[in-house]
């Protein structure tokens, strides 16, 4: 076989480099601008991570849940973020989450499991650093019992874990 007959190794069509991949360093169709990620994204995002936790019941503290119900009927917003407190500067977050837990799970290991999945879920998503998670446990939920049935009006001092 002639080195005309043998087929050919090579790719009919140019093989994509990282500058020819549209968005790429280097790429002229790429536009330079700035990113701005606002405290109520980083609200919802710390929400919706802290809920995948086995043993977070609710969010918020009774009176944080009813206030949100109602900024709930108002506006029609359903992203509840009652209990979620974000102070943001320079694309680290500071976060304070109030959590009512279930009857029976070791608040130690919830707060660790939340100070992992938590920072994590934010910095993934949201593209923000969190430096600090503090977190208040609001209440216990008995199993079966409706979430605010059993809030104590008076809340006796926090415990420091």
């Amino acid at each position: 076989m002639t080195s005309a007959q043998r087929p050919s190794s090579t790719p009919s069509s140019p093989t994509p480099t990282a500058t020819s991949v549209p968005g790429a360093a280097g790429d002229p169709t790429t536009v330079e601008g700035t990113t701005e990620v606002l405290p109520s994204v980083i609200q919802k995002v710390t929400a919706f991570s802290a809920r995948e936790i086995p043993g977070v019941v609710a969010l918020g503290g009774s009176t944080s849940r009813a206030v949100g119900a109602v900024r709930q009927t108002l506006t029609g917003n359903t992203e509840n973020t009652a209990g979620v407190r974000v102070e943001l500067a320079d694309q680290k977050a500071h976060i304070g989450l109030d959590v009512e837990i279930e009857y029976g799970v070791g608040a130690r290991e919830l707060v660790r499991a939340l100070r992992r999945h938590v920072p994590k879920a934010v910095e993934e998503i949201a593209g923000v650093t969190v430096v600090e998670l503090n977190i208040v446990i609001t209440d216990v939920h008995l199993p079966g019992a409706d979430v605010d049935s059993d809030a104590d009006p008076v809340a006796p001092p926090a415990a420091t874990l």
